[in-house]
């Protein structure tokens, strides 16, 4: 009976938490004046759904750009992060040399820092590079500034740490380098820890709104937030388009999710030595 019971209070918080998706999911295909209308029990009505919304949202949000480029953005920030946030975690966890532990603590500083504080440093700087314009430029100035985060340094830090001194020292037996113990021995030993930097960094730049409406000054540079938020400026305003845009922007986010959901840990390593 404790089970059970134990089963039922988990299913009734996961629909308090799911009957918003599943609202906006259902209301997305309802006709525009039958979407606040009929309070809960329209979950059941399936009377007049259509695609309609879907279509209009696609075209008047210009969806397919805004994907394309949050993809974009969110591939060279998830790329380039990997490589660069685990070296240097994996130098501030194995290497001694002088003044390590003042860049850590420099580190540890660097994440009490909000973005908001760092929007207009950040503009000067890309604007000084010739980092706004076109496409290319801008996708840059997207990528760059947060291709190395403080707290994921940090958090791969943790677990290097946490890798035992044998498995360095079998490797250097075996005539590795640096870099080979940090590819070879490292990386896969804290697999998991990476797949969990990898889907928060993928959920804080897909939802990214503060510093690509600042950047993307042309409509073939916006990303998906600017496109979803245009349909709440541009007259008429249809909740049926922006509850589709906003379908459209939630589905890669849970599909990612949903691939990495079973390496995604919090702060133990057990998984990733064996």
């Amino acid at each position: 009976m404790k089970r059970i019971a134990g089963w039922l209070v988990a299913v009734v918080v996961a629909l308090g938490f799911l009957l918003p998706l599943l609202w906006m999911l259902h209301a997305s295909f309802r006709p525009e004046s039958a979407i606040f209308t009929g309070g809960l029990k329209s979950l059941f009505d399936f009377r007049g759904l259509h695609l309609e919304h879907y279509v209009a949202a696609w075209r008047r949000a210009a969806m397919g750009i805004g994907l394309l480029n949050s993809l974009l953005q969110v591939a060279g920030i998830l790329g380039l992060g990997l490589l660069f946030n685990s070296m240097a975690a994996f130098a501030l966890a194995r290497f001694d040399f002088p003044g390590r532990a003042g860049l850590f603590a420099l580190v540890i500083v660097l994440i009490i820092l909000p973005v908001e504080v760092l929007v207009v440093p950040l503009l000067l700087t890309v604007r000084d590079l010739g980092l706004v314009g076109g496409h290319g430029r801008t996708l840059a100035a997207l990528v760059l500034p947060f291709a190395v985060k403080a707290f994921n340094i940090y958090f791969l830090r943790q677990h290097f740490l946490a890798l035992p001194r044998d498995l360095e020292e079998a490797a250097i037996m075996d005539g590795a380098g640096p870099f080979r113990i940090y590819w070879s021995v490292g990386l896969p030993a804290i697999r998991p820890a990476l797949a969990t930097v990898l889907v928060l960094d993928m959920l804080t730049h897909w939802s990214d709104f503060i510093w690509p409406l600042v950047i993307c000054t042309r409509e073939e540079t916006r990303t998906v937030q600017i496109a979803l938020s245009n349909l709440f400026t541009q007259p008429p305003i249809q909740w049926g388009d922006i509850l589709a845009c906003a379908v459209m922007t939630t589905l890669p986010v849970l599909v990612v999710f949903r691939l990495a959901q079973r390496h995604i840990v919090a702060s133990q390593l057990t998984a990733g030595i064996k």
